[in-house]
């Protein structure tokens, strides 16, 4: 099924199944988000509610490993009338709101910063939205998880949910989850009983239900009751579906076939082993982020597959950078000539004793990784070999690099240190307002979340750029943008140049009424709310390809909201790509 078309039916996921809600009076029954009644979920404590508690096995330590799907809990937005108590999280948005403003995002977020914010949201154990039921809003947040790359979390909601081995519909997510992850024989158990138990569920769920009793049925080897199952697909006149079609040519046994432009689950690629899968290079391009999550976690794949799916996992930020470092140390990693080279650099970074030749190495590998638009992952590798590295006279050259990856890595006392290194003496110069990397430090005074930073200190050494014509005029834009959005003083001369320099007509600006929406939202403190309009603004290119205007407005937003290190942290990688270098790029 494709991720499209999936994110189309989000919405269908809030409406409660007909034939498990309790008997109602009237029109009620028919309202898509209706609650349960509380007689359908057995109160806390009871048996049933403690027989199904054990977790799937897809969210055992092999899957979790370097990764740690913890439980996590979002900084509370604080009411401004002193009562102490946090907002609502969903407040501001009805069941049906939600799902369709889930609906229109384009998951995952590009921005590093929004997807670590999107993943604290949506992983949140905090109440379901006003109107939906319990196992209707975990559904929802499945959903979100598996398009948004995070296979593993979403394993984790289900197994915290003792609805999911009871409920159809999170029965059958459950079930896909586990297959997905290469959990055959367990997601294939959770399975039994879908067939007859499709009919109540939503039609793209129910697409579902049936491929996934369609795939138990091939693997055992049973072919007349996986063709049925792939008829019974095609009569819910769901479209074009890659599952079914894979799964008619397996039936079949013909080799499994891809289609231009088509994305693969996890489902379907577990469909298409049956029959031996697909090249390397073609599974890698059309799989979604959570098949290459999957891909990259999973020990039964080589190596050389894990380290290409881990690389393209980690451009949709579907793939922590740190659960890199084991694919690149890998052996037997060859096969894509770029991916090999890259971990053969790794490789060099990390067993280099010497810190000249190490900090070499660490440039090496990040140019290599900046040809592969790689760079924020590659970036947040190289931060533990940069930390082994002390600023001194012989690497005044690479103070830069240093800079730019501890920037990345939130590490701000190590970039003043290397900022504060003069060049060629070596010597510390505590305040580098005139220094060679100065600037860097007025970058560091925007990202750090720290109070009490004296955030215009090193402005001056921006304004010197700017007076060299070193800033181009969009970033004369977006860095006046910033600093405005951060209440910051923007200095005159930059004030001036920005004047002079011609507006940006380019960068993501979102619908009409958005920009409106986002600042309601804010000012009424809606948590939820004001997160998914700020995913809205920034838009599918991440904070760098946002228009100017967007940025202002989401920094804003997410100030008012009482995120002010989010806000930062969009402000930088909204600066970050474009500030002056030394190193040509």
């Amino acid at each position: 099924m494709t991720v499209s078309f999936r994110a189309h039916a989000l919405p269908l996921l809030l409406a409660a199944s007909v034939c498990s809600i309790a008997p109602q009076t009237g029109f009620a029954q028919w309202l898509p988000w209706q609650s349960q009644t509380p007689s359908e979920s057995p109160a806390d404590g009871s048996d049933a509610a403690k027989e199904d508690a054990a977790p799937p096995a897809g969210v055992a330590e092999q899957w979790r490993g370097a990764a740690g799907v913890e439980r996590e809990e979002l900084n509370p937005v604080m009411s401004q009338g002193g009562s102490g108590l946090p907002h609502e999280l969903w407040s501001g948005l009805s069941a049906g709101e939600l799902a369709e403003a889930i609906s229109v995002l384009a998951l995952p977020p590009r921005s590093p910063a929004l997807h670590a914010l999107w993943r604290r949201l949506i992983i949140s154990d905090a109440p379901a939205a006003d109107g939906a039921n319990q196992a209707r809003f975990t559904a929802l947040r499945v959903e979100a998880l598996d398009q948004s790359g995070l296979i593993a979390e979403a394993a984790a909601l289900l197994a915290r949910d003792p609805a999911a081995t009871r409920d159809p519909l999170l029965t059958t997510l459950a079930a896909k989850n586990e297959i997905g992850l290469g959990n055959i024989e367990h997601g294939c158990d959770l399975a039994r009983g879908l067939a007859q138990a499709h009919a109540e569920l939503p039609k793209p769920i129910q697409a579902d239900a049936l491929l996934i009793t369609g795939y138990c049925a091939a693997q055992r080897g049973d072919m007349d009751a996986a063709a049925l199952q792939a008829r019974l697909i095609r009569g819910l006149d769901l479209g074009e579906l890659p599952g079914v079609d894979l799964l008619d040519r397996v039936t079949a046994g013909l080799a499994p076939e891809l289609s231009s432009g088509q994305k693969l689950t996890a489902l379907d690629y577990r469909i298409a082993s049956l029959k031996g899968g697909f090249p390397r290079d073609a599974l890698i391009r059309a799989s979604s982020p959570a098949l290459l999550a999957a891909l990259a976690h999973d020990p039964r794949s080589p190596a050389d597959v894990r380290l290409q799916a881990g690389e393209a996992a980690a451009l949709f930020n579907a793939l922590p950078p740190r659960d890199l470092a084991p694919l690149y140390r890998a052996q037997g990693t060859g096969g894509n000539a770029d991916a090999t080279e890259r971990a053969g650099l790794f490789k060099a970074v990390e067993q280099e004793t010497a810190p000249e030749n190490k900090a070499h190495h660490v440039r090496a590998f990040l140019d290599h990784a900046r040809r592969a638009a790689l760079t924020w992952p590659a970036l947040a590798v190289m931060s533990g070999p940069v930390q082994q590295l002390r600023p001194n006279p012989d690497l005044g050259w690479f103070a830069e690099t240093a800079i730019e990856v501890s920037l990345a890595g939130g590490d701000f006392e190590t970039v003043r240190n290397w900022a504060r290194l003069t060049a060629p003496s070596g010597t510390w110069n505590p305040d580098a307002s005139s220094q060679t990397h100065a600037h860097w430090m007025a970058l560091a005074d925007i990202a750090e979340p720290t109070t009490g930073v004296d955030r215009g200190r090193h402005l001056g050494a921006v304004e010197a750029l700017a007076r060299q014509g070193r800033l181009s005029p969009a970033l004369l834009h977006r860095l006046t943008t910033v600093l405005e959005a951060l209440d910051m003083t923007v200095p005159p001369t930059l004030w001036d140049l920005t004047s002079q320099a011609p507006q940006p007509a380019s960068g993501h600006l979102p619908d009409t009424g958005v920009l409106t929406d986002l600042a309601d939202a804010s000012r009424k403190k809606e948590f939820g709310r004001t997160v998914l309009l700020v995913m809205r603004t920034i838009g599918p290119g991440g904070a760098e390809q946002a228009h100017v205007i967007a940025l202002g407005d989401a920094i804003r937003a997410l100030r008012r909201a009482g995120l002010e290190t989010d806000a930062r942290r969009l402000a930088f990688e909204g600066l970050f790509g474009a500030w002056p270098r030394a190193v040509a790029q």
